[in-house]
């Protein structure tokens, strides 16, 4: 069986721009994280998974995103490349399928991985939030929730999907500054965009522009204030 070279585990010689090999643990991850995983074999397709746990140098357990999600269908023996993101990295790794089990739970024991390739997509970890906000594109106009926020982008929820990744969008922020009621209307580029498993919103990843003094003022106090 031969795979594609962009399967095949990479050496740190042959890395993409911006790319870094990190052990595991560096990137921080926490049970819950959405993950993609594809087993090596032709014809077979990505499916959405969530990250259970890791044991430092034992197995990083991976399973079925919510009750109704799809089993990765992963079996002992085969060899998988898990991508996912972290907040502050993307990563991706390939392993080989140790065990899987049914009880307590479905889910599938990998391989721990020694690196993993990271691309590092934002300076801060983004504070949660839910805040009401609309994006602009153009004169098209979606309501929705602010999810989480940084000094550099935010993610947003929306009914539908709006704008294709490196779209210009302007977004506006409905939240409170110092106890009072403030609207922050910023210019963004769409960085990414999908609708996860058994969800009825669309995720948009933004990236903000040309932010002003006053703005990154604002922004750094909602970043430090609590969720409404």
């Amino acid at each position: 069986m031969k795979f594609k070279p962009e399967e095949m585990p990479r050496s740190a010689g042959a890395l993409p721009q911006n790319v870094v090999q990190l052990p595991l643990k560096a990137l921080g991850l926490r049970p819950g994280i959405p993950l993609q995983v594809r087993r090596l074999v032709a014809g077979a397709r990505k499916k959405e998974a969530q990250l259970f746990g890791a044991i430092d140098h034992k197995g990083v357990m991976v399973g079925p995103q919510g009750n109704q999600g799809e089993d990765p269908g992963l079996s002992a023996g085969e060899v998988c490349i898990v991508r996912g993101f972290t907040g502050r990295y993307e990563f991706s790794f390939v392993s080989k399928v140790l065990h899987t089990f049914q009880k307590p739970f479905a889910y599938a024991l990998l391989a721990y991985p020694a690196r993993v390739d990271a691309r590092q997509v934002r300076q801060s970890m983004r504070t949660r939030t839910s805040w009401p906000i609309a994006l602009h594109i153009g004169k098209q106009m979606q309501q929705g929730q602010l999810v989480d926020l940084s000094l550099q982008g935010a993610m947003v929820s929306t009914p539908t999907a709006m704008a294709a990744v490196g779209a210009t969008v302007q977004l506006e922020i409905r939240a409170e500054f110092e106890g009072e009621p403030a609207t922050l209307s910023l210019g963004s580029v769409v960085c990414h965009s999908h609708k996860p498993a058994a969800s009825q919103a669309h995720l948009t990843g933004v990236a903000f522009q040309g932010l002003s003094p006053q703005d990154k003022l604002v922004l750094h106090y909602l970043t430090k204030a609590p969720p409404s």
